[in-house]
């Protein structure tokens, strides 16, 4: 889980203040974001379901399964799926992860 929490700082720190055409032109900057959510997403398959119930709220099974199209279909990866990853998806599951965290200490 602590390998989870610390990928999203990462991926803000590449996307910065880039629009998203500015991100979505950039090879480098996608392939170092999708190296972090395959990062994510290994150690999401790493959480026994058991405590994953336990938050419904997030999509785990969908974000262990970008990490299996990242890792055999990295070319089927669009930036707009990464770019609304990066908006919208971090925050949550990186709250999640702190609360779980908290939790279990």
């Amino acid at each position: 889980m602590r390998t989870s929490r610390r990928q999203s700082p990462q991926i803000r720190s590449y996307v910065g203040d880039r629009s998203f055409e500015e991100f979505a032109g950039d090879p480098m900057c996608l392939d170092a974001v999708v190296l972090r959510i395959i990062t994510i997403g290994e150690a999401v398959k790493q959480i026994p379901a058991g405590i994953t119930a336990c938050y419904p709220e997030i999509g785990w099974q969908k974000i262990a399964g970008l990490r299996d199209i990242s890792v055999h279909s990295y070319y089927s990866i669009k930036p707009t799926i990464l770019w609304s990853i990066i908006q919208t998806g971090l925050d949550p599951l990186e709250d999640t992860v702190e609360a779980m965290i908290q939790e279990l200490e």
